[in-house]
């Protein structure tokens, strides 16, 4: 199973929200800032994470997206889920039949070594869905940004922030 980038950027959004401080919201400029893309491809992510009821969207002058519920009941999973789509890694196509029917060989064995195939994949998919499943994005924002210390609380809707970063890029 390969992620795509917008994966890898769909968690950074979800990590930069759950530690903007409480009550407000992060603007799409500083979202589209942080990531350094596009604003239709930032659009595009966040338009994902809302349908997924991940963030929502707040308009108006002072609006912008907050997480939708608490940080810690947001997995790892709902990420790649919302942005990626259900995890699938064996296209079964029923190739494996097809290339063995051309041979004459018996149907009934052919059809199970699919069946047995796709129970493989399907057995995997299970198990890699289950560790995201349990890690939250807190995790990972306690993990890789603040050592699990108590999440930092920052506005990076702050142009202060916004020059600090530049100075660190």
């Amino acid at each position: 199973m390969k992620l795509t980038k917008s994966f890898e950027q769909g968690i950074s959004i979800m990590a930069v929200i759950a530690t903007q401080k409480d009550d407000i919201p992060v603007s799409s400029r500083t979202l589209q800032q942080c990531l350094g893309s596009s604003v239709s491809y930032t659009q595009k992510i966040m338009r994902k994470l809302v349908v997924a009821k991940l963030v929502k969207s707040i308009s108006g002058n002072s609006g912008g997206f907050v997480l939708a519920r608490p940080v810690d009941q947001i997995s790892v999973l709902d990420v790649v889920e919302a942005l990626e789509g259900k995890v699938d890694s064996f296209p079964d196509t029923g190739l494996i039949s097809k290339t063995f029917k051309k041979l004459g060989q018996d149907e009934v064995n052919v059809t199970s070594a699919d069946e047995a195939i796709h129970r493989i994949f399907a057995t995997a998919d299970g198990t890699w869905s289950e560790v995201l499943r349990n890690i939250s994005v807190a995790d990972i924002v306690s993990r890789v940004i603040s050592s699990g210390v108590k999440l930092p609380e920052i506005d990076w809707n702050n142009n202060a922030v916004e020059a600090e970063r530049m100075q660190h890029a």
